[in-house]
């Protein structure tokens, strides 16, 4: 009326008239999450076509929620649930009608991630605009996305709080020291030791852990580390948190979550401390290394087994106190992190686009890394074995039985070195953090079987090894001091975190080393205690021990009735259905892996492979897949090793393979510092190798790029 010159008052009605949009899809998104109240998940709900029928309940919509981020942005879709669509409500010249979806298209999500992530930003742009959360109407046609209406969201309060469900996992860390299906009883003790020996002290600190955040968490028998905890607990005491990925292993975070800082006393306060617990490990950790070897020396078979059922659990006690008082782990872990952290800031501006190369080349051969020496010592054993007859016979017969090698080399040096090893590395073992894994020491064939692949080794010996080590890291020095030029300082100050780094390394494994010692204690102590379980009649094997957890065991000892035979076979079942599950290394919505099913592996069998470079070196060979340690006897000197994790329980294969593969690992890994020290080239982070590669498969590795190269492109590399 304005617009003709009727009347230039305002009216007291109007009607509006609107056009009506041919929708493609059409729903309703919420700008938090309209159950739980995510401050940091945008809902959306949608249908093809209009979004008539899903307002009057008649048809059930996909259903999604975007994370995101700190500022505001999708990161990306975390849950994705479709339904069956078999018609869409659209716009016709004779009004709207009902258009059957065609059969292949009715599973089909109705919007695309990019839509779906247009959404979430224009949700939270209104959100902002009216200063409370809101749920929107929303069409979205050929040419762009339309917002019809915005409600306020009541009777639900924004949080932006954190629970288990809303964070990441990863099985890195966990995957190299615990076997694929650890026992009920190894997780027990993992989770309790990550909530009193890591996270504890992280809350000594100063960090605040929100609650209901656990540190761990399992699924189909598997355990996960909870990286967005640690994220929060490394951005709290102003460190670098992206730096976790290339240290533990597994994939960087997806949805990185607003983190305040501790205030700067708080921060001074925190350092102090985390000092303190640096200073209690290398003041304190060579005496409690050797008080560790003094209880499993006290604690093997022949001195338990006379043990009575009271004794046996006032022992097991007696360990657990004494660990609990003298855990290091938290602060050498601090110290390796401290100088890691200065040494990816500093490096990268001092050395150049290749400066990890050089400095893992600088870190090979200190000889102050326990888990490595073994490898030298297999080395030496083995050179004895070369100069000794009734040895060299043994070990170079074929076919090859090594039963009965006792009676076979008694009286020989070879066997005299031999136990010596055992003695000193029989306590480690493949999964060694489960009490349930097998030791070095239970499968000795398994370690004659790696002497016997030395003997056909060109490796030249214990000292070619070690003048190789030497060679390897001179140059490195030599590259390192020349990059910096006149700088004194940069050299100096290079130099102290260069020592100070290779201290706390080699403090790091002396503890594996050591802790070991008191696994190796506590596992001989449980299957005395299996053992007399049986006899009363609550087991039926003396390895049933390891299905009960520490809650168990505290309902066996006030002999509680229970029926554990029924519920020890309840798990047994449980842990076989679980063994045929793959289950993903890294979760980032718990809900959709635990209902889901994890995609098939890739089987890209050429071109190249690439990872996180270990330890430098380039060479090639045939591939070898390690499953589990029946497949050492297969290995033969060159191989190129590939498998799952580095666990640190494989170091005796180190020394004949020519070098590692693995799908997960991170270079502060125990398996890594191996690797490293010993100079074995090797590349971790490689998705899909133990699928993507095939038993006995010519490879390069460039383990310095971080590179595979496979089949023909390998070979006509290595050519040029």
């Amino acid at each position: 009326m304005i617009e003709r010159g009727i009347n230039r008052a305002a009216p007291s009605m109007a009607v509006v008239i609107q056009p009506m949009l041919d929708a493609v899809a059409s729903g309703v998104a919420y700008s938090i999450h309209p159950v739980t109240g995510r401050s940091f998940h945008v809902t959306v709900n949608a249908v093809p076509g209009l979004a008539a029928p899903l307002v009057d309940g008649q048809v059930a919509p996909d259903h999604y929620v975007v994370e995101m981020s700190a500022d505001q942005q999708p990161v990306w879709v975390r849950r994705r649930a479709l339904v069956y669509k078999s018609s869409r409500l659209t716009v016709t010249d004779e009004g709207l009608c009902h258009k059957t979806i065609p059969e292949p298209a009715r599973l089909q999500s109705s919007l695309s991630d990019e839509q779906l992530f247009d959404l979430g930003r224009t949700a939270k742009k209104i959100e902002e605009a009216f200063g409370y959360p809101i749920d929107l109407e929303w069409a979205i046609d050929s040419l762009r996305l339309w917002t019809l209406q915005a409600r306020p969201i009541t009777g639900v309060r924004p949080s932006s709080e954190l629970t288990d469900d809303d964070c990441e996992w990863s099985r890195a860390n966990f995957k190299e020291t615990m076997p694929e299906l650890p026992s009920p009883l190894g997780l027990s003790f993992l989770e309790r030791f990550m909530d009193d020996h890591i996270i504890a002290p992280y809350r000594r600190l100063g960090c605040r852990i929100p609650d209901g955040l656990s540190s761990t968490r399992v699924l189909h028998g598997r355990p996960y580390l909870n990286v967005t905890l640690f994220h929060l607990l490394v951005a709290q005491l102003r460190g670098d948190p992206s730096l976790l990925p290339e240290q533990m292993g597994g994939e960087p975070i997806a949805a990185i979550h607003k983190v305040r800082p501790l205030g700067w006393l708080a921060f001074i306060r925190a350092g102090i401390l985390m000092l303190i617990e640096m200073r209690r490990a290398t003041v304190h950790g060579t005496a409690w290394f050797a008080d560790m070897k003094e209880f499993a020396d006290r604690s093997d078979p022949q001195h338990v087994n006379s043990l009575s059922f009271q004794d046996t659990i006032q022992r097991l006690d007696q360990l657990d106190r004494w660990l609990h008082t003298h855990e290091l782990t938290f602060g050498i872990t601090g110290g390796v992190a401290q100088c890691l952290q200065a040494l990816n800031m500093l490096l990268p501006r001092w050395l150049g686009p290749d400066w990890r190369a050089l400095s893992n080349a600088a870190l090979q051969g200190q000889g102050t890394v326990i888990s490595a020496q073994q490898i030298l010592r297999l080395a030496e054993i083995a050179d004895i074995g070369r100069h000794e007859p009734a040895a060299e016979t043994f070990l170079r017969a074929d076919p090859w039985n090594p039963s009965g090698f006792r009676t076979r080399l008694k009286g020989t040096a070879f066997l005299q070195a031999f136990d010596a090893y055992l003695e000193d590395y029989g306590h480690r073992g493949m999964g060694e953090s489960d009490v349930m894994s097998q030791r070095l020491v239970d499968n000795p064939e398994a370690i004659l079987a790696v002497l016997r692949a030395h003997l056909g080794s060109s490796s030249g010996g214990q000292e070619a090894i070690r003048c190789r080590q030497d060679h390897a890291r001179a140059e490195a020095f030599t590259e390192i001091k020349r990059r910096m030029g006149w700088r004194l300082y940069r050299w100096w100050t290079y130099l102290w975190l260069y020592r100070r780094l290779c201290r706390f390394f080699a403090l790091r494994e002396a503890n594996r080393h050591h802790l070991m010692y008191l696994t190796a204690a506590t596992r001989n102590l449980l299957l005395h205690l299996g053992d007399l379980l049986v006899a009363q009649g609550v087991c039926e094997s003396r390895d049933d021990i390891f299905f009960l957890t520490l809650t168990d065991r505290a309902e066996l000892l006030a002999r509680e009735n229970r029926d554990w035979r029924t519920v020890i076979r309840a798990r047994r079942v449980e842990r076989e259905r679980n063994a045929v599950i793959d289950p993903p290394d890294t979760i980032r919505d718990w809900e959709t892996a635990r209902t889901g099913s994890t995609p098939a592996g890739r089987h890209d069998r050429s071109g190249r492979l690439s990872g996180i470079p270990i330890s430098i070196g380039t060479v090639a060979g045939p591939v070898r897949l390690l499953h589990s340690p029946t497949d050492w006897s297969n290995v033969t000197p060159g191989d190129i090793l590939v498998a799952r994790v580095i666990d640190p329980g494989m170091a005796p294969l180190f020394g004949i393979a020519g070098g590692l593969i693995v799908e997960m690992g991170g270079t502060l890994s125990h398996g890594a510092i191996i690797a490293r020290e010993y100079g074995l080239p090797t590349v971790a982070n490689v998705e899909g190798a133990m699928t993507r590669l095939v038993e006995g498969q010519f490879v390069k590795l460039d383990a310095g790029a971080g590179t595979i190269f496979v089949d023909a492109y390998a070979r006509s590399s290595s050519a040029l």
